[in-house]
């Protein structure tokens, strides 16, 4: 070796002797020191070099006068390598739990800074460093490194002003009046996420998994420390019918268009409430009854199509993300029994024409096919015949009691003009309205026609007249004046002839209850609620009837022989109810002058 480079290996080891006053020394590329010689590094006096290093996970750090003071608006890199080239050396050092770092007795001048760590890309930094002052690396901001492979995570609140944690750090940030906060910059992979405010209930953290490129979600759902579970109402209990109605789409030639629709029910949560305003979630469950299918259980209002009869039980439970509730509702499902018999103009014809179908709407039948009226058709006690009216020759030609068979077969015109109005419960005799001394008057005779007794003479219209369950009394209109009609009774024979009422009314609609009381609708009621009213046989205890909203007017209403339906007309259409009020299906078909019958 020469002499030349025997002197200037020896001028490299004084240098790094010297060094060993500032930080550990590496020299000449060899050990694991804390200073590596750097060419051409004047001396002109030392300061210092400080900072912190932190993950890009939002908006920069405030400025912080104390060494030790927490990091704020950054997730801090612990253990970061952080490399000052100052000089002729290298000063190297690692950053505390709060993402500090500093160096001392730096050669003043200017220095190269570089922070380091596994996972983030390098940054490096240029700073002059004066005698006697610590430079602070990029001011305020500090040593800001992302990650080498890096997304965003949008964090959502319902609360403005929580504190956003990351990986179980304090980011600094907290969530603004818009609701919602990105962090960029974060590295890929899998990272815990949490929120928290004072006087709130902390929301449980969530793992977020964070792609190269892409934004992860993570949303959360706050409510106050003293917040009660959120209130679920899942309806009061109900009653409603099972099998089908029919809709009426039009006259096609000779033929009615109907469109089947199978009877569905609406479950009701919309009564259910946060206590303290947040947004809630809905999940029916059936519990008990035949098995159904939801449309959408997840729905405050989801339906279902219930085909068999029994009590249905559904269970809500509701959540505001906190807390859950829960409630129950009972559906009792009953099915429409027996038969209807009553007139329609499907046809759009001039006159109209005698239907029957089922209880519930099914298996609707034409029975008369004229170009001319035939209605008001009343059953037989046993169901095999039904009593109706034909008028052949138009609105002001005679009236004819006919009967058929209920199938609609073998017609026959019995030996008296006038309008049928009802069937005896006995079987035996039948009522029908007549002209007499100018005026409709009540008649009474053999099913087939014959003996017919004239039960009413005095000077005033009387019609619409019905049989009490019993058999023993007549309900009946009577036209008292030009102003209106009243109601009245006598018994079967025509004697003890009463008037109950002096409402002077346009019309009255009547029928008898099981129980021997007298329904009716008074139609001078349009448009008032209820409509239907009830009193006792001899006049006296009148009171309204309870009636499902949407019901306003329901004319001609029957009740069935077990006292628990109601049928009548609204708006050209047959209506059935609960008789408690509690339910009303609109059954789809145009029809009057409805005749009950239980079925066999």
């Amino acid at each position: 070796m020469n002499a030349d480079k025997t002197n200037s290996k020896k001028n490299i080891l004084l240098m790094c002797i010297v060094a060993v006053s500032v930080l550990v020394t590496s020299c000449g590329g060899g050990g694991g020191g804390g200073v590596t010689p750097a060419p051409n590094a004047p001396q002109t006096g030392t300061g210092g070099v400080d900072g912190y290093a932190y993950a890009a996970v939002g908006s920069a750090p405030a400025a912080r006068a104390a060494e030790a003071a927490p990091p704020a608006g950054q997730m801090p890199l612990v253990g970061a390598r952080v490399e000052a080239e100052c000089g002729i050396y290298t000063h190297i050092t690692n950053t505390n739990a709060e993402g500090y770092f500093k160096i001392s007795n730096v050669a003043a001048g200017n220095c190269e800074l570089r922070v380091s760590k596994s996972g983030y890309a390098t940054r490096t930094y240029a700073v002059t460093v004066a005698a006697g002052v610590t430079a602070r690396v990029a001011g305020a901001e500090g040593a800001k490194l992302s990650p080498a492979q890096s997304g965003e995570i949008t964090v959502t609140t319902n609360v403005s002003g929580a504190e956003v944690t990351i990986d179980g750090v304090s980011t600094g940030l907290t969530i603004p009046e818009t609701l919602s906060r990105v962090f960029t910059d974060i590295s890929a992979g899998e990272h815990e996420v949490g929120v928290s405010k004072a006087g709130w209930a902390p929301a449980a953290a969530k793992n977020v998994n964070v792609t190269a490129g892409n934004n992860a979600l993570a949303e959360f759902v706050m409510a106050p420390a003293d917040a009660t579970p959120p209130v679920a109402n899942a309806g009061a209990d109900a009653k409603w019918f099972a099998g089908n109605y029919f809709v009426h789409e039009g006259w096609n030639g000779e033929t009615n268009v109907f469109t089947p629709h199978p009877i569905k029910y609406n479950l009701n949560g919309s009564g259910s409430h946060s206590t303290w305003g947040g947004a809630i979630t809905y999940q029916w469950t059936q519990t008990a009854g035949p098995t159904v299918e939801l449309s959408d259980p997840s729905s405050s209002n989801p339906e279902f199509t219930p085909d068999q009869t029994g009590l249905y039980t559904f269970m809500l439970v509701v959540s505001d993300g906190i807390n859950t509730g829960q409630d129950y509702v009972n559906v009792e499902i009953s099915r429409l029994e027996g038969k209807l018999a009553f007139m329609s103009n499907f046809k759009q014809r001039m006159a109209e024409e005698v239907y029957t179908m089922n209880a519930d709407g099914t298996e609707l039948r034409q029975l008369t096919d004229n170009n001319y009226l035939d209605g008001w058709p009343h059953w037989s006690p046993d169901g095999e015949r039904i009593v109706f009216t034909t008028q052949p020759g138009g609105a002001e030609t005679t009236h004819y009691v006919t009967m058929m068979n209920a199938d609609g077969t073998g017609k026959v015109a019995l030996p008296v003009e006038g309008i049928s109005r009802d069937w005896s419960p006995d079987g035996n005799s039948i009522l029908f309205t007549k002209e007499y001394n100018s005026t409709e008057q009540i008649y009474q005779s053999d099913t087939n026609g014959n003996n017919p007794v004239l039960l009413t003479t005095t000077p005033a219209f009387k019609g619409f007249a019905k049989y009490s369950p019993d058999g023993n009394k007549i309900l009946f209109n009577i036209w008292v004046s030009y102003d209106g009609f009243e109601l009245g009774t006598m018994n079967r024979d025509g004697s003890n002839y009463q008037q109950l009422t002096n409402e002077d009314r346009t019309n009255f609609y009547i029928d008898w209850t099981p129980d021997g009381r007298i329904l009716y609708t008074d139609s001078d009621c349009i448009g008032c609620t209820p409509t239907l009213y009830v009193m006792n046989a001899d006049g006296t205890g009148a009171q309204t009837w309870p009636v499902p909203a949407g019901v306003n007017n329901p004319i001609g209403p029957v009740m069935t022989d077990d006292g628990r339906f109601i049928y009548f007309t609204q708006n050209d259409k047959i209506h059935v109810m609960y008789a408690d009020g509690s339910a009303v299906l609109n059954l789809g078909i145009w029809g009057t002058n409805i005749d009950y019958h239980p079925g066999p």
